[in-house]
């Protein structure tokens, strides 16, 4: 592929000027990764130390993936590698004049790849914290956990806890369960919830001083907003038509005639919009304001008329929707008291949060980026740590800004502060706003739109915008532009982090055949969806029995269904982490044989052995096998009086199992568990009870 035929090349070269600061768009596939390798290697082509440049990421597998491939590009550059196409031919380029500069100040990064600075922003946060122990508050590094949701309830708990020793608290929430008809696990989940997002509202609470005025004004303001918006979205043409139509419809309902105002806008709302949804009414009678008769069905024509108009613009449905969920002007007193009391709270929560985190020594995520921020003091009074890092570090790299959490953000502007555009010291961060939908670590995609706006600090960030597609075929490229475009919004918005879709250009032709088939089923049958997909799969197999295919789920509870008629079709698949060996049927019989040959006194693998497929004794008869709890239901099965109560079917069931497994406990400890077990298994019929021949494969994973 010739440079002229990479549509935003000309871009992707200016973005790799070590003197600006740039903000890259960059969606998939678009070669981001590329690009920011790239970028690492022209600067280090001209900095004088290897670790004045830091890249981070957000996860230790991209970190990783970006290390790799910055020592691969070295290494090609080193064995004179021949490039196949244009952007692997400039990374050659800029990998040669890094390895000069390496050969000139003596780095030897072949030898020495740690002191390529390439890390994740945790581990960044961290080695903040490690270098000013007292200031970060953190001593010795405790474990960063994923999930710390189990920390946040347990410092929920302990903050209702101190309604025993504190009369404040007490009373607080005393106010808090009569706001939430006395819900104690409501208000624990609520403190909790909180919790995670405390980088968003701790400071605020600080600086607020509990003033009703201040958050009325909030209020206010978000409507404002909202009206706004409102007004943006408007279609040009309706200007007089619509407030007829209203004020129609307000007069039979016995309402003030239509103001354009936030009240009569969220009135609106709900007379023209079905309830719960994004979707302009279909049916208009009296009690929507449309009597019957020749006029109300004039009337009704020219509003239905008015809703065709309407429906064309899908930001105006959107942004009138939202005035149906629009907070009050002003908070009532039973409000605002139970607001003062959560308020109140909220400290102590995060108190007890510390606590928890010394106790348990794990820390979230965001505990990490608040340490890393303490020890590096404030603009005013920055710390040794932060004199230091400014002289160290020159060029800072930030991947999936999109995923950039406030601590995060304020954790890039603390670290950049004071540098200027003209001073040598450059920002590049890169990322996809149209993929903030995943909301990773409480992200805020706001936060991406507002660096592309402000810059970072006092720094100002170039835009880029990259468009070429490298990975799909034109026809995919094309039908996601066309979907897309109309699935998000049209226009961005960086309070509520709206981000309108960027069409992507492909670079590969487009492929014979239709690129997306959609096949549509109505209603929530998820059975009816396996078997198309095990069909749709068949049916690629047929044509190519080479062929690999994908099945992306939203969730793997949908995975219920499609995996059981993949093994119905004969289908063979992989699945990750998706249908663990453990829980399939095959296996859990397998496991209790094993505890009940292991453990004659194992009573729940005992009852699922008999039941199992090779055994299969009736309920009624296990009940009577098991009526007595003081002796081991193996002992239960040499007991002649118990078995002649069973029924004539259940006797011969259990004279042949008991005759296959004495065996094999006679020889207990003798032979290795996984002989035994197997010989049993085969004894009793086990490969015979199986379903599918995917299940033999299963028990020799086990075995």
């Amino acid at each position: 592929m010739k440079p002229d035929a990479i549509p935003d090349f000309a871009q992707r070269r200016v973005a790799l000027d070590p003197r600006r600061s740039f903000i890259v768009q960059a969606p998939a596939g678009s070669g981001k990764t590329e690009l920011l390798i790239q970028r690492y290697l022209k600067l280090l082509s001209a900095v004088d130390h290897a670790e004045e440049i830091v890249a981070v990421t957000f996860t230790r597998k991209a970190a990783s993936e970006m290390r790799e491939r910055v020592l691969q590009a070295l290494q090609d550059a080193q064995s004179g590698k021949v490039a196949e196409s244009p952007h692997e031919a400039l990374t050659l380029e800029l990998a040669a004049a890094a390895l000069a500069r390496d050969s000139e100040a003596g780095w030897l990064l072949a030898d020495n790849p740690a002191r390529l600075r390439i890390q994740t922003i945790d581990a960044l946060c961290a080695g903040l914290t490690r270098q000013m122990p007292v200031l970060s508050r953190f001593g010795a590094q405790p474990e960063s956990v994923e999930d710390a949701l189990p920390l946040y309830r347990e410092a929920a708990q302990a903050t209702l806890a101190l309604i025993d020793d504190d009369a404040d608290v007490a009373g607080d929430v005393g106010r808090l369960l009569e706001h939430l008809d006395n819900n104690v696990s409501r208000i624990e989940g609520l403190i909790a919830g909180m919790l995670a997002q405390r980088d968003q509202w701790l400071r605020l609470i600080h600086l607020s001083g509990h003033k009703r005025e201040i958050f009325e004004a909030a209020l206010q303001h978000a409507r404002r907003t909202a009206l706004q918006r409102l007004h943006d979205a408007l279609p040009a043409g309706i200007e007089a038509e619509l407030p007829a139509v209203a004020n129609y419809m307000f007069g039979n309902l016995g309402q003030s005639p239509f103001v354009d105002d936030e009240n009569g806008w969220e009135f609106l709302a709900g007379a023209f919009l079905l309830k719960d949804e994004i979707a302009w009414r279909e049916k208009l009678k009296k009690k929507e304001g449309f009597p019957a008769g020749k006029p109300g069905q004039s009337w009704k024509e020219r509003a239905l008329a008015l809703f065709g108009q309407l429906d064309a613009s899908t930001d105006f449905c959107e942004a009138l929707a939202a005035m149906r969920a629009l907070p009050p002007e002003r908070y009532s007193d039973s409000q605002w008291q139970a607001l003062g009391a959560i308020l109140h709270l909220l400290p102590y929560a995060v108190a007890q949060l510390k606590l928890v985190f010394q106790s348990r020594r794990q820390v979230d995520f965001t505990e990490v980026a608040q340490s890393a921020l303490q020890a590096l003091g404030t603009e005013d009074e920055p710390t040794d740590l932060t004199l230091a890092l400014d002289y160290r570090i020159r060029h800072l790299l930030i991947d999936e800004f999109q995923d950039t959490s406030i601590s995060q953000y304020e954790l890039a502007a603390r670290l950049t502060a004071g540098w200027t555009a003209d001073d040598g010291r450059t920002v590049f961060a890169v990322g996809d706003p149209m993929q903030s939908i995943y909301r990773f670590r409480e992200a805020e995609v706001g936060l991406f739109l507002r660096a592309r706006a402000e810059g970072i600090g006092d720094l100002s960030l170039h835009p880029v915008a990259l468009m070429s597609n490298f990975r799909s075929q034109a026809g995919i490229v094309e039908w996601v532009n066309r979907a897309f475009a109309q699935i998000m919004p049209a226009k961005e918005n960086m309070v509520s982090g709206a981000v309108p879709y960027t069409p992507s250009v492909a670079t590969r032709d487009a492929l014979p055949g239709n690129a997306v088939a959609v096949h549509p089923l109505f209603g929530d049958d998820g059975g009816e969806e396996a078997r198309q997909v095990a069909e749709l799969v068949a049916a690629v197999h047929r044509d190519d029995a080479a062929a690999r295919v994908a099945i992306l789920v939203r969730t793997r509870g949908q995975l219920q269904h499609i995996v059981p008629q993949l093994r119905v079709a004969g289908l063979r698949f992989r699945a990750i982490d998706i249908e663990p060996l453990g829980q399939r049927p095959v296996v859990l019989d397998l496991l209790a044989l094993t505890r009940a040959l292991a453990h004659p006194g194992d009573r729940t693998a005992w009852l699922a052995v008999l039941r199992a497929p090779w055994c299969g004794l009736t309920l009624t008869d296990l009940h009577v096998l098991a009526a007595d709890g003081d002796i081991t239901l193996w002992d239960a099965l040499h007991d002649e009086a118990r078995l002649a109560q069973l029924s004539d079917d259940g006797q011969r069931r259990v004279l042949r199992v008991r005759a296959v497994l004495a065996p094999g406990l006679a020889q207990r400890a003798r032979k290795p568990l996984r002989e035994q077990v197997a010989g049993a298994w085969y004894a009793l019929g086990g490969p015979a009870c199986v379903q599918q021949e995917t299940d033999l494969e299963d028990a020799e994973a086990f075995f």
